[in-house]
Parts: C-alpha cells; structure tokens; sequence
C-alpha cells in the first residue's frame, strides 16, 4: 500500500466515531451519520434546514455516503500558521513562509488560509496544531501533503 494511501487509511480508521446511545422516549432527527454523537454533543447541524442556517453544505461528502452539513467558517480565507488559528483548518497550499531566522538552515512558520468549510476534501498541505510545533520550524523541509476523502 503505498505511503499516502496508508496514511488516509490511518486518518479514517482514528477519526470513526462510536455509535451514539439512544433513549427510546427520544426520536432523531434525520441523522447525517448514524456514527456520529447526536447534535447537542457537537454542535453539528443534522437537517439539511439547520445546514442552511450555517450557509453549510448538506450533502454526501467524501467517501461517506451518508448526507451531512459542514458549515461554512466565518474566519475563512484568514491569514494562519496553525490549525489553533481557525475555525475550520489551516490550509498552507499556497507555499508562503514567514523566515524568522534566516539560518541555515532557514527557520520560521509555514503560512497558511483558514479553509471554507470544517473539512477541507482534497490533497492539501495541513498546518498542524500550535501545540504540537510551538516555536519556528525549519523552513526548508516542506509540509507533508495529505489527502483527505
């Protein structure tokens, strides 16, 4: 298997969420996912009329052929080094870089967009979160691209 498709394989299997339980006295809404937690616990919309609350897009996404809503984030486009930055993702596609030391090697932040929607579908190359790389970063080693479907 080659290395990107392991990699989106791993990213699926974390992400599954467990069933939600359900009282009987409670009756859903028309469910996006029968997986996911019910909407109070995500904040989520689950109709198609709560996803135009959102300006979201309802619909089947990616590989998931069940219909879910991903709100559009109001931060999109914005400027962003790291995921902890957005709303939704921080998106660095764009291949900017803020050089806060010029080394070498050359150290500082990749620049990245906040993106549209909650997830971003398609093969970008994600800043991660703030935590995870707190300080400058070397500069001349490229963001990994991910694909995410």
């Amino acid at each position: 298997m080659a290395l990107g498709a392991h990699l989106v394989a791993m990213v699926l299997i974390g992400c599954a969420a467990k069933p939600a339980s359900r009282s009987p006295e409670r009756k859903p809404e028309v469910a996006a996912d029968p997986a996911a937690p019910p909407a109070a616990d995500t904040g989520v919309p689950r109709t198609a009329e709560a996803c135009r609350a959102c300006n979201g897009e309802f619909g089947v996404h990616g590989l998931d052929p069940a219909p879910r809503c991903f709100c559009r984030m109001a931060d999109a486009g914005k400027r962003c080094r790291a995921k902890d930055d957005c709303d939704g993702e921080c998106v660095g596609d764009g291949g900017e870089r803020e050089v806060t030391d010029p080394g070498p090697p050359p150290r500082g932040f990749f620049i990245g967009r906040c993106s549209e929607l909650r997830t971003a579908f398609g093969c970008h190359r994600f800043l991660g979160r703030r935590r995870d790389q707190p300080g400058p970063v070397r500069l001349d080693e490229p963001q990994p691209e991910l694909c995410v479907d």
